[in-house]
């Protein structure tokens, strides 16, 4: 586990540093070390997403837009629920259940801190249009750690899926770094084709006119 001034260090060898940034990042990067090389050792095939992994897409472009996210999301199938709840509990972390999944939560933590587990082929919520995907990992480099992330195709049917505030504004930031191909559009299916031309309307209606 990096110190914190390793990792501003090794920031800074990207560009610029922003201190409540890197401070925000050094601690979600140790936690998500943590998770990961526990469910690594155990065995437990397990995929990143959410914001973590929408900045694990976007870093290797533009450091510049990547953001701190709070929360660690896991997609993961059921039937390991109980594999990845032993291998997380030496860590400190306790299962809890939750709308649309579990939760690994620690007891000096948020909820809005903890680690989300959603499940692979289930929707988190009966509105979504489709289920979630199965898991095809990629490996990403995040602060000097390398992570499974979901392949971005995977990334954006999630995010369609829910279409929540902090999803518009990740499926904005994706769309502005130029990772929403038109080629990565057409793979996406019909439904959420729709989904990110609704989204789009929504992101540009809600952008302040900036007179030239």
């Amino acid at each position: 586990m990096k110190t914190f001034e390793q990792f501003v260090s090794e920031s800074a060898e990207q560009g610029s540093v922003n201190l409540i940034f890197e401070a925000g990042m050094h601690s979600l990067v140790n936690d998500l070390e943590s998770i990961v090389e526990a469910l690594q050792h155990a065995g437990v095939q397990f995929e990143v997403v959410g914001g973590v992994a929408v900045n694990a897409h976007i870093l290797a472009l533009h450091r510049s837009r990547s953001f701190v996210t709070r929360d660690i999301d896991l997609l993961v199938n059921r039937s390991d629920l109980q594999q990845i709840a032993e291998a997380a509990e030496p860590l400190g972390y306790h299962a809890k259940k939750m709308m649309g999944g579990y939760t690994l939560i620690r007891p000096e933590q948020d909820l809005a801190e903890a680690v989300h587990l959603i499940f692979v082929g289930e929707k988190s919520k009966s509105t979504q249009p489709l289920p979630h995907p199965a898991l095809h990992p990629e490996d990403k480099l995040l602060f000097g750690l390398t992570i499974p992330v979901a392949p971005l195709n995977d990334l954006l049917q999630m995010k369609l899926n829910s279409l929540r505030p902090k999803d518009l504004i990740h499926l904005e930031t994706l769309d502005e770094v130029g990772l929403i191909t038109p080629s990565v559009e057409q793979g996406l299916p019909a439904e959420l084709r729709e989904r990110l031309k609704e989204a789009r309307e929504r992101i540009a209606e809600n952008k302040p006119d900036v007179e030239g």
